[in-house]
C-alpha cells in the first residue's frame, strides 16, 4: 500500500456528490470488478465509503473548497437571483445539471435561485426536494472549509439569501 495520491492524504476532508463530506481516515484494499484496489476510507456522518487512491480524476470525489471559493459562493449567494423561469422541465433539467455536476458554485446560484423561486410561489416537489438537498450540501462544505459546525453557517446562508431576495422584489 504504497501509491498514494499526490491529491489526497490522510487526513483530508473530502466532498462525495452523494455521501456529502467527510474524512479520509484510511486506506484499505477492496474488490473492484474482481481486482484487490488500493482505496481510501472516508468517513461521513452517516457512514463510509471508499474511492480508488490512484483516481485523480474522478468526477464524484473532490477536496472540500477552499475558503477563496467559499468566499466566491457568497458573492453569488449575495446577488440577485437570475433564471426565476416557470417551466417546471427547464427546472428539473438544471436541477438534475447541478446535482450531478456538485461544483459549489452551481450549487450556490440554484440555492439561491430556488429560495428566490420560493417566495413568489410555492415550489414543486422536485424543486423543494433540490433545495433542502442542495442548501445542506452548500452548508456542510461551508462548514468543514471553514471548520466549524454546519449550524453556525446556516443563519450567514439564510441572511445572504435575503439578501438576494431583496434584489428580485426591488425589480418586481
Amino acid at each position: 500500500m504504497t501509491n498514494f495520491s499526490p491529491m489526497y492524504s490522510l487526513g483530508d476532508m473530502v466532498v462525495h456528490r452523494n455521501y456529502g463530506v467527510g474524512q479520509i481516515d484510511g486506506i484499505e484494499c477492496k474488490p473492484l470488478n474482481g481486482i484487490e484496489v488500493e482505496c481510501f476510507k472516508v468517513k461521513t456522518e452517516n457512514g463510509i465509503y471508499w474511492f480508488p487512491t490512484d483516481s485523480l480524476d474522478n468526477p464524484r470525489v473532490h477536496p472540500v473548497a477552499s475558503q477563496e471559493l467559499i468566499q466566491r459562493a457568497i458573492e453569488i449567494l449575495r446577488s440577485a437571483p437570475l433564471g426565476l423561469e416557470n417551466d417546471p422541465l427547464q427546472w428539473k433539467e438544471r436541477i438534475d445539471d447541478v446535482q450531478t455536476d456538485g461544483d459549489i458554485l452551481a450549487i450556490s446560484r440554484l440555492v439561491r435561485d430556488l429560495a428566490a423561486l420560493k417566495t413568489k410561489k410555492k415550489l414543486n416537489q422536485t424543486q423543494d426536494h433540490a433545495l433542502n438537498n442542495l442548501e445542506d450540501r452548500l452548508l456542510r462544505e461551508w462548514a468543514a472549509s471553514l471548520e466549524v459546525d454546519a449550524k453556525s453557517v446556516r443563519p450567514m446562508l439564510q441572511a445572504y439569501l435575503q439578501e438576494s431576495n431583496a434584489y428580485s422584489q426591488d425589480a418586481a
